[in-house]
């Protein structure tokens, strides 16, 4: 895509994401997709519950969040930028006793991570504006200005606020592009122990951590389309009017509309001319302008020889007028939409409602990345912070102290540290268990100590959302053939919860079961009617002689026993009286990456701590082998049995399950062929199954660092071997011809 075309494709997305009128953009491809997604998107509105709630306590606070957060209104903005960049962020922070929700688009943030695509590190920038003392003449790249730019950098453990007048960079560091003031920056310790952020992602590739927007692939075609529409446009304008043909002059078919207009005088028609009074000329006898010219409603002295007509040139031809909504239909297709305008497939009302059905579908995926790995996730964290917060409150009402967690730099005698170490391993583990046992007595017995806030740990913790109600609403007939699909059902043995998502699709099966706490009476009568049919067969049965045996009676047969189905009908009964949820605990869903309680009180501290895995997480072999074998002593030997690398021990090898491997298309923190805390081993600390490596002749190249010793670290050594190795390297004949 040439220069050109890629900047007026980006001027068409930003003209839709801030709706500017003026943009000069005359195609409505983006705009009308973007209308119609967040139609079957948001619907009309979102609710988001929890799966499990057995307290009540987490929908309240859901609501609660969505209410304070405004995110109702904030949804539609966030699904512009969600489809014209294809990714954004989601990111919470605890303000007070609440949190404040924020989405931040793709140029907006950069999301670090690591080689098992945990959340390493973000970065976000964002705007804000200061009242200034300079009112409308402070601009807002001054150091007066109304406008500041915030920049943060969360990690596990620390949180780095930084304030400046101009628009920070993801490239560069504070000293490169900042005017940086002391005061304006800040690091505080991260409270959560995790990164409180979910990346949601749009249509993402077939492998790795990357997507793209709903309009990218078809740049090129948006904007051709902008220009034939921007041409439909000109040729409407100029061909629009219809053109007045006639063989008479022009002063008998055009008369002046206004009475002030200038008549031709004698002195006009003479030639002379007036500068404080312009003078007509004869060509022109209504004036020098052409305003307020009309046609009279009467023109007499008409000849037979004279000809007036009206011209109106087709202004937009019928192929250009097809091509064009043939053009429009083929690209709102292509994104998975319907052209409003022109279905030429939809005859009747079903055949409009199914081709609608493909907007929907593919409204329905979207809403997946958005919101299901979005945003549910993002509460998901939240309640689990509120979880954590109850735990620490309960343990602080009930007097339980937490173990005293050792920081080596505070010990005199360095030795104790591990001794105090696993002490506080087991005290904790004590500490968890008690804790553990102290909530569920209190829990069961209803009786919390005053002083308790958070929400009650309460297993899964997984957040779904659904619509509050749909685009076509139902009428009375669809929806009296869908209780009587229930009822169908019902009759064959289906169970009530599963027949009931015919009626009530948009509910959980935890909802289903509370709708069914009264009596089924007609289950319950139908039921009772079939046992006692069952009963009285039984009871013919024994008065009935068996054809075989006259003798016994045909209840005497063990292959004629209906004392199962019996058990069946009853067993039945009392399932459709005693309809109940399920509980499932917090194994089912995923935690966050939290930093453990030694390294947060590190962080606490102002100590450095250690965010990153513990061990190598990517182990290759060197390049090259030989094929040899290894001794049980971990020496390689050659072919006469002699260990070559005796002192070498052998290798480790991981598994690929505890070999963290980085995800295609992921952006981490730190390169991983680099040393550093976080650095990814790429050299065994043993060789390999016989594997050797070539190093370079030259004894000062880079490759043979260490072969020499240099303490220095000047390189002496290695140069003054290089030296003596040129020298050796002379032959006799030069040494002649220089002598």
């Amino acid at each position: 895509m040439s220069a050109p075309t890629s900047e007026r494709f980006k001027q068409i997305l930003e003209a839709a994401r801030k709706r500017e009128g003026l943009s000069g953009t005359d195609t409505m491809i983006v705009n009308s997709h973007l209308a119609q997604m967040k139609l079957f998107m948001l619907r009309q509105g979102l609710e988001f519950f929890p799966t499990q709630d057995t307290f009540g306590f987490r929908k309240m606070f859901l609501s609660q969040l969505v209410e304070e957060n405004e995110i109702d209104t904030r949804l539609e903005g966030i699904v512009d930028d969600f489809l014209i960049d294809g990714k954004g962020l989601f990111y919470f922070r605890p303000v007070g006793d609440s949190y404040r929700i924020m989405w931040f688009s793709k140029d907006n943030y950069r999301a670090y991570y690591d080689a098992s695509s945990q959340l390493e590190e973000i970065e976000l920038i964002y705007s804000f504006s200061v009242r200034s003392g300079l009112g409308a003449l402070a601009t807002p790249t001054s150091n007066n200005g109304s406008e500041r730019w915030v920049k943060l950098q969360v990690r596990r453990d620390t949180i780095k606020e930084s304030i400046t007048t101009e628009r920070p960079s993801f490239e560069h560091g504070v000293g490169n592009s900042y005017s940086w003031n002391p005061n304006q920056t800040r690091t505080l310790t991260n409270s959560l122990g995790f990164i409180p952020a979910v990346e949601s992602f749009n249509t993402m590739k077939s492998t790795g951590m990357d997507s793209s927007g709903d309009f990218d692939w078809l740049a090129e075609q948006i904007v051709l389309h902008d220009d034939l529409v921007k041409n439909i446009r000109t040729n409407i304008h100029f061909f629009g009017n219809p053109t007045l043909v006639s063989s008479r002059p022009k002063h008998d078919l055009v008369e002046s509309g206004d009475g002030d207009q200038l008549r031709p005088t004698i002195s006009s028609q003479a030639g002379f001319y007036s500068a404080n009074r312009p003078s007509t000329r004869l060509s022109e006898p209504t004036g020098s302008g052409t305003s307020g010219m009309k046609v009279p409603r009467v023109i007499a002295n008409v000849e037979p020889t004279d000809r007036a007509v009206y011209l109106t040139p087709d202004a937009v031809s019928g192929d250009q007028n097809l091509y064009a909504r043939q053009y429009r239909e083929e690209l709102r297709t292509a994104l998975g939409g319907v052209d409003e305008l022109g279905i030429s497939s939809g005859a009747t009302a079903y055949e409009i409602k199914s081709l609608y059905g493909r907007a929907a579908t593919t409204a329905t995926r979207r809403c997946k990345g958005l919101l299901t790995y979005g945003l549910c996730k993002l509460f998901g964290l939240i309640i689990y912070h509120e979880e954590k917060i109850f735990r620490d409150s309960f343990a602080q009402a009930i007097g339980l102290e937490k173990p005293l967690i050792p920081i080596e730099e505070d010990l005199e005698d360095k030795n104790e540290y591990p001794l105090l170490l696993e002490a506080y391993k087991q005290a904790e583990i004590a500490f968890d268990r008690e804790l553990d046992l102290r909530i569920r007595e209190a829990v069961q017995n209803t009786e919390l100590p005053p002083g308790v806030v958070g929400l009650i740990p309460d297993g899964d913790r997984k957040v779904e959302w659904r619509w509050k109600g749909p685009v076509f609403e139902d009428g009375t007939e669809d929806i009296l053939n869908s209780s009587i699909v229930v009822r169908n059902l019902q009759e064959l043995g289906v169970d009530s919860i599963e027949a009931l998502r015919y009626l009530f699709p948009d509910k959980t099966d935890e909802e289903r079961s509370a709708m069914l706490s009264g009596y089924p009476f007609r289950m319950a009568q139908a039921t009772q009617q079939s046992i006692g049919q069952f009963l009285s067969l039984i009871n013919d049965m024994r008065t009935t002689p068996h054809p075989q045996q006259p003798n016994l009676p045909l209840m005497a047969d063990p292959k004629l026993d209906l004392t199962p189905y019996v058990y069946r009908a009853l067993e039945f009964l009392s399932k459709e009286l005693t309809y109940a949820g399920q509980y499932s605990d917090d194994s089912a869903g995923s935690e966050p990456s939290t930093l453990d309680s030694i390294e947060r009180a590190r962080s606490a501290a102002g100590l450095p701590t250690n965010t990153g895995p513990e061990r190598p997480t990517f182990v290759p072999d060197t390049f090259g082998s030989t094929g040899g074998d290894t001794t049980t002593g971990g020496g390689t030997t050659g072919s006469g049995g002699q260990s070559m690398a005796g002192g070498v021990p052998q290798a480790q090898r991981l598994t690929e399950r505890n070999a963290d491997l980085p995800t295609a298309g992921s952006l981490l923190n730190s390169d991983p062929t680099t040393a550093g805390d976080n650095q990814l081993s790429f050299t065994d600390t043993e060789l390999p199954n016989g594997s050797i490596r070539f190093g370079d002749a030259d004894l000062s190249a880079p490759s043979n660092s260490g072969v020499l010793t240099d303490p220095t670290g000047t390189g002496a050594d290695l140069e003054s071997a290089r030296q003596r190795t040129q020298s050796r390297r002379i032959s006799r004949s030069r040494k002649r011809g220089k002598s």
